[in-house]
């Protein structure tokens, strides 16, 4: 017990001496600075809110399809002439098929339905396989009919769609470089289509839809961007209320700049077009196609409840994650024209410093 006790205190302070990321320290940064000027107090952003956008567990994702199997014994009697949809069959019969993932369920459906349209095509017109043929038909039909469930469970019953869409514990990496997630996002497009093109066309085979779910396993972009959009929205907001706090022209009452107005611009140069606005720019240019692609995914028709109501909690309701960010940068960036103009600080204005970071700053979009 004594051991076991002394290795938790140790685990706990490696954790506690871990460094901040990056760009979690510059947005408390920033805060301070603004406050620290304005005389306002802000309200450090809490973890716990990201809760707001955990998955529903997987059990209450998962959507009940009939289980319809065809008769191996009686399909090998009535069409030996049809020996790969006897091998479709057997493979799903078989012990592996038995504990085929959701994921590989769907492709095995389409696999399915082309092979009891060929079968259906090689007996047409033979009335001694009258019987095989209403039989074959209305399996497939049914077995259209549930496509769009097939296309939702592969995607609710996969790992690689729950790590995409898992929030992580830190930020987007604050880099020299622009951060991508151009598979994943092509990838989440991809699987948005054909789930729009069910039950017309069919889904591809699992060749083609494996490495689309890999591709999403194999970011963590997605994840990182949630965290980074809870964060971000919550510094806006803060820094927005601080300079919203008092009139616009309470730093410069006579309409020209003084010192603390001259301070403040300096805070906007130097923490807020020099190190936010950065962070501000890179979510913006990953977070657009993402919230386009999981947009396009959301409208995939028969998804559960608690998928549909995840997705849109993320990027397409009112008060969803994307659209919250969204409203707190331009209340932000409208925030800060107000005091800079007040001051004759603004854009054109006597005071204005004129880098272009700066302008950059002061755009919502």
């Amino acid at each position: 017990m004594l051991r076991m006790a002394m290795l938790l205190v140790a685990l706990l302070g490696v954790t506690a001496c871990q460094p901040q990321p990056e760009a979690s320290r510059q947005m408390d940064n920033y805060l301070e600075r603004v406050g620290r000027v304005l005389g306002q107090s802000w309200e450090p952003w809490q973890s716990d809110s990201l809760s707001d956008y955990r998955l529903p567990p997987r059990r209450e994702r998962m959507l009940e399809v009939p289980e319809i199997r065809i008769g191996l014994l009686d399909l090998v009697v009535e069409s030996r002439r049809c020996q790969t949809l006897q091998q479709v069959v057997s493979e799903r019969n078989s012990s592996l098929g038995r504990l085929m993932p959701a994921s590989h369920l769907l492709a095995y459906e389409g696999d399915l339905l082309r092979a009891i349209e060929a079968c259906l095509q090689v007996i047409e017109g033979d009335d001694s396989r009258a019987g095989l043929r209403k039989q074959l038909s209305e399996i497939m039909q049914i077995k259209r009919d549930n496509l769009p469930a097939a296309f939702w469970n592969a995607l609710n019953g996969s790992g690689e769609f729950e790590s995409y869409l898992r929030f992580a514990d830190r930020p987007l990496p604050v880099t020299a470089t622009p951060v991508t997630d151009h598979e994943a996002l092509a990838a989440l497009q991809v699987l948005a289509g054909i789930g729009a093109a069910l039950p017309d066309e069919l889904p591809p085979g699992r060749e083609q839809i494996e490495p689309l779910l890999q591709a999403l396993q194999r970011s963590d972009r997605s994840s990182q961007l949630i965290h980074t959009l809870s964060r971000l929205t919550h510094t806006l907001e803060q820094a927005a209320a601080m300079l919203e706090a008092r009139p616009p022209n309470h730093l410069c009452p006579l309409g020209a700049p003084t010192e603390r107005s001259r301070i403040l611009m300096n805070v906007f140069t130097t923490f807020y077009a020099g190190e936010l606005q950065p962070i501000l720019a890179q979510t913006q240019r990953l977070g657009t196609p993402w919230q386009s692609s999981l947009a396009a995914l959301s409208q995939v028709p028969g998804a559960p409840e608690p998928t549909a109501e995840y997705l849109a909690s993320l990027v397409t309701a009112d008060d969803s994650l994307w659209n919250r960010y969204q409203r707190g940068l331009a209340r932000h960036t409208q925030a800060w024209q107000e005091v800079l103009g007040a001051c004759q600080q603004g854009p054109g204005q006597e005071g204005w410093q004129a880098q272009p970071e700066n302008a950059q700053a002061l755009r919502m979009r």
